[in-house]
């Protein structure tokens, strides 16, 4: 985790999902996984934070759909918008970074599951480059 707190705010396109996050962000992970690209339509970028530190504006769009048995996705049910990845158990959730309003000052870290990326892009960025999330 990033050791500066901030505040952000994000939504999904139709707002519909409309949050101020505070605390503590971890930089952006972009993951390859085949569910972040079935989701997302491309590899997804990820910050993390305590759920505890969203404050909801509006969420009455918000609906979850189990993607496996370890973790569940969040999406606007209206706009389409992918917006968390949550790992059950965990106190941490994952937020799509395109939805927070700029300047973020967030900065991306590694990419994860590169073995599973398309064929279509090349990862040219001298990030680091995992297998998995480690």
């Amino acid at each position: 985790m990033i050791k500066k707190n901030k505040s952000l705010n994000a939504s999904c396109l139709c707002k519909g999902i409309d949050m101020t996050i505070k605390g503590e962000f971890r930089p952006v992970v972009n993951c390859h996984c085949i569910q972040c690209t079935k989701t997302h339509g491309n590899y997804a970028a990820y910050t993390s934070v305590l759920e505890e530190n969203i404050t909801y504006k509006s969420k009455n769009t918000l609906k979850w759909f189990s993607s496996s048995t370890k973790a569940k996705r969040g999406f606007c049910n209206r706009c389409g918008a992918s917006v968390f990845f949550k790992r059950l158990g965990s106190r941490a959730i994952s937020i799509s970074a395109g939805l927070f309003k700029n300047p973020t000052k967030l900065k991306t870290s590694s990419h994860i599951y590169t073995h599973n990326k398309r064929d279509y892009y090349k990862i040219t960025d001298n990030l680091p480059k995992y297998k998995k999330y480690t």
